[in-house]
């Protein structure tokens, strides 16, 4: 589950499905990818930010003025694209409850969606401010002790 390098390398997965941690604010611009790995993705990506924000928008809930929608895919430039919400906010920390949220939607989608691999930069740690073990742990309890289809990539 847990990968040495960076999660861009999910690139080369034809059935893999990159995708960033991920807060709840969209602009005019798109959602707000503006650093660590989601900034990484977006400029990899030139316009996944507004596909995204439009798929946020057709499926996340608005609380507390944020969106809400733990995990999506996005169809774009012939492949799956992914956002793990971490964050309601860009300005706040990670938020385990909202990982949990996410992970299960992630569970979900997997179940869905056979065929593919998840390839998720390890959400939550960096600018997140949380620890591995414990957001390690939120994956494990939803996901099982070893998924196959998610690997979570640590630099």
């Amino acid at each position: 589950m847990v990968v040495k390098g960076d999660f861009l390398e999910g690139i080369n997965d034809p059935m893999g499905v990159v995708a960033a941690p991920t807060n709840g604010v969209i602009t005019p611009g798109g959602l707000v990818m503006g650093a660590g790995a989601a900034l990484a993705l977006a400029r990899r990506v030139p316009g996944l930010r507004e596909a995204l924000a439009e798929q946020i928008k057709r499926k996340g809930l608005i609380k507390s003025g944020f969106r809400e929608y733990g995990f999506i895919t996005v169809l774009y430039k012939n492949r799956l694209w992914g956002a793990f919400q971490t964050k309601r906010s860009f300005r706040q920390k990670s938020d385990l409850e909202l990982i949990r949220f996410s992970a299960k939607q992630l569970r979900v989608w997997l179940l869905e969606n056979p065929e593919h691999t998840v390839h998720l930069a390890f959400p939550g740690i960096g600018l997140g401010g949380l620890k591995p073990e414990d957001v390690l742990q939120v994956f494990q309890e939803i996901l099982g002790p070893s998924p196959k289809r998610v690997k979570l990539y640590q630099l």
